[in-house]
């Protein structure tokens, strides 16, 4: 895991604790870089105040996505403690900014996020928290910049088309870009077939109408903290959007539990299986970017994103009959 916070942002420590006694008056007593996340744009610090409070302090340079604030902060609002949400500044605000960075202040939860750690009691409360979180309308006037689904698969296709065309072009590349490129022409003829059947599945749900409810939208295990009590929070809105309710059932890999708390409810194996696509392009996407695009990643951090695009092609060939 230490692997992927490689890179401290370049943002000095005296300037955060400036900003969190600023703004939400909060004296740290310490103020120390966590290992976590896969997202090479983010930092995450635990921060303990003089008084003993401990608070989670998140760092990002992506670009602002209110709502990613804003859902969270108002679903913890409506009564789902399961939400994990910013807190408040002093003025009412939910992140701060220092130059290009965003700065978010949660509290600290102490638990498990493993990918692999969820029991059948835990699966169960996640779908009694997702249930009131599908349940919940969004006030008409608020939130407009919320992410609505539209079914666009032309993203993907560019993003494929701009890998291939990088990918021609390396020749005497890097041993991890030549490493990619074996790969990709191994596996060229699997990802193509992936993106045509996602294409073909946009065009069919495009000309259809769906209910529409808030979707986390990257609701793994990794993103729900277990406490030592048994309560599940779900952490990590970054992604959050208007949405089909199958967009938050991909990584439900418990389904009996799941569905024993989430009530029963017919799913759409249709929209499933486009999101369930959807999810691995993205991640073979994002990886190959990391490799080819990201001059600014170090080595060790590039061979970890090459591991895990090696990682989900076994996976989708193991899958496949």
């Amino acid at each position: 895991m230490n692997g992927h916070m490689r890179h401290l942002p370049r943002i000095s420590e005296v300037r955060l604790r400036f900003n969190l006694k600023k703004h939400y008056d909060v004296t740290p007593a310490t103020l120390e870089l966590l290992p976590l996340g896969l997202d090479y744009r983010s930092a995450v610090y635990r921060v303990v105040s003089v008084q003993g409070t401990a608070y989670l302090l998140k760092v990002t340079s992506r670009p602002l996505y209110k709502p990613q604030y804003l859902i969270p902060r108002f679903l913890h609002n409506q009564g789902i403690t399961g939400v994990v949400a910013p807190i408040s500044t002093k003025s009412g605000a939910l992140w701060t900014r220092i130059d290009n960075w965003t700065i978010v202040v949660y509290p600290f939860i102490i638990g498990d996020s493993s990918f692999n750690g969820m029991s059948a009691e835990q699966w169960k409360k996640m779908g009694t928290i997702l249930r009131r979180i599908h349940q919940i309308a969004l006030p008409p006037q608020e939130f407009k910049s919320i992410r609505r689904e539209t079914f666009d698969s032309t993203v993907y296709v560019q993003g494929i088309r701009a890998i291939e065309d990088q990918l021609t072009r390396f020749e005497g590349g890097s041993t991890l870009e030549n490493t990619l490129h074996a790969s990709w022409v191994a596996h060229r003829l699997t990802i193509h077939d992936k993106l045509t059947s996602l294409e073909k599945l946009a065009r069919s749900l495009k000309s259809q109408t769906r209910p529409l409810v808030i979707c986390h939208a990257d609701l793994h295990p990794a993103n729900l903290i277990r406490n030592p009590g048994g309560q599940v929070f779900v952490i990590d809105w970054d992604e959050v959007m208007l949405a089909p309710k199958e967009r938050d059932f991909i990584f439900v890999s418990h389904p009996h539990d799941f569905f024993q708390g989430y009530g029963a409810v017919e799913v759409d194996e249709t929209v499933l299986t486009y999101y369930r696509l959807e999810r691995v392009l993205q991640d073979l996407i994002e990886c190959a970017r990391n490799v080819c695009f990201r001059d600014d990643l170090g080595e060790a951090t590039k061979a970890d994103a090459m591991k895990l695009f090696q990682n989900i092609l076994a996976e989708e060939a193991a899958g496949e009959p």
